[in-house]
């Protein structure tokens, strides 16, 4: 009887830590309370495997001296196979005469677990925007997102990813 009632215990201790100590919803590091000027910046996006790429307009009203920090929170996932997948993000002029825009690159962050959402820090100072950047009035930046899978040899699952409003912030201090 006690072994049975050790084996109970275990069992029950084992979830009940499994549910205090979860996924967390902020895949970033904790930091103390700073400044955050935020804007948002655009529309959500929606990535699945069939349309791994998209793209969403930068509001004009970003100022490019203080987004430091571009806050990408993944909203929604559906993943049933647990297909890893990373998600890259870019930067790019839409206005500019050239067929395939450059793209700078902001950074890229996974989903783990697979198939739960999270809020993801990038550093847009390291994206090397160049002058013209946000500071262009004639241009219309727009983010591009593209999903990947991790494992490339391997076929695509369903999957979904729906990325809210990123979030241009000041330089966390």
């Amino acid at each position: 009887m006690g072994r049975l009632s050790l084996t109970a215990l275990m069992i029950w201790a084992l979830c009940f830590v499994g549910t205090d100590c979860g996924s967390a919803k902020v895949q970033s590091p904790q930091s103390s309370p700073t400044k955050t000027d935020e804007s948002p910046a655009s529309p959500a996006v929606t990535l699945t495997d069939k349309r791994p790429s998209s793209s969403s307009p930068v509001p004009a009203n970003v100022p490019a001296e203080d987004s430091k920090i571009l806050e990408v929170e993944v909203t929604k996932v559906v993943n049933p196979e647990l297909t890893p997948v990373t998600i890259f993000v870019f930067l790019f002029d839409s206005k500019k005469d050239k067929p395939e825009p450059e793209q700078n690159p902001i950074g890229t962050f996974s989903l783990f677990p697979a198939d739960r959402p999270g809020k993801f820090l990038l550093n847009v100072a390291a994206a090397n925007i160049g002058p013209t950047g946000l500071d262009d009035s004639q241009a219309e930046m727009r983010l591009l997102f593209k999903m990947k899978r991790v494992h490339e040899n391997k076929a695509w699952t369903p999957v979904e990813v729906t990325i809210g409003q990123p979030k241009w912030r000041a330089e966390e201090r």
